[in-house]
């Protein structure tokens, strides 16, 4: 019995559109259970007061693993003006203070999830760990100040940064069939928070340097934030 030569050529064709187009249809599927969403919102900190706040999630089928970012720098400064200190010949003579006071805050959050199915969307339980540091600084610093310019009488500057301080964080989200979503974060921050740094003094006669080594006590950190993201 001879072979069909037309029926053999068909066939290795037939095999190789069957196979491009299960591929295509596997590399659809899978590209379908990726998601990225980023997020954009508000937190709201205990101590450092409402600031914005940034996320991305990545997400693998039911799956979510995620990072958000907070963080505020409060910044204060004034100057004071002392009375006269020489009579005339010299005019308008006096000593002036200035003084700053600075503190920067910075959390970062990692974290997993895990979403169901509700109603036309997904809602998600997220669990996780805030990482933070909080950094200080002040200083004053007291002028002689006369026609012409000024001199420096004495100063003195404190600087200190905590270690990073790890607390658990839990949230939740709901996530909408068209990609759009909401999500509630929180995360219990307070208790007493070690510090490190230095102070130094300079004066006319004298000049020095310290090590410091404390504590704030129980300066609460504790964190509400708020995010629409949209996932794709």
């Amino acid at each position: 019995m001879m072979n069909n030569p037309i029926l053999i050529k068909r066939l290795p064709l037939k095999a190789l559109v069957s196979t491009l187009v299960l591929s295509a249809t596997m590399g659809t599927a899978m590209a379908s259970d990726f998601t990225i969403n980023p997020m954009v919102g508000v937190a709201k900190n205990k101590a450092m007061g409402t600031n914005a706040a940034l996320g991305l999630e990545a997400g693998y089928k039911d799956f979510i693993l995620g990072y958000s970012y907070t963080g505020d720098s409060n910044k204060d400064s004034f100057s004071q003006h002392f009375d006269e200190l020489k009579p005339t010949p010299f005019d308008n003579v006096f000593q002036q203070a200035k003084a700053h006071y600075n503190d920067d805050y910075k959390a970062h959050t990692v974290y997993a999830g895990y979403q169901f199915s509700l109603g036309s969307g997904y809602l998600a339980l997220k669990a996780g760990a805030e990482f933070s540091n909080l950094k200080m600084n002040a200083g004053v610093a007291v002028y002689d100040v006369m026609p012409g310019g000024q001199t420096l009488v004495e100063s003195g500057a404190i600087s200190a940064s905590s270690n990073t301080v790890v607390k658990p964080m839990v949230g939740v989200g709901y996530y909408m069939d068209n990609g759009l979503n909401f999500n509630l974060h929180y995360t219990i921050h307070n208790g007493n928070r070690d510090m490190k740094g230095s102070a130094k003094y300079q004066g006319d006669e004298s000049a020095g340097k310290a090590k410091l080594n404390g504590q704030i006590p129980d300066k609460d950190f504790s964190t509400l934030m708020f995010t629409v993201g949209y996932r794709f």
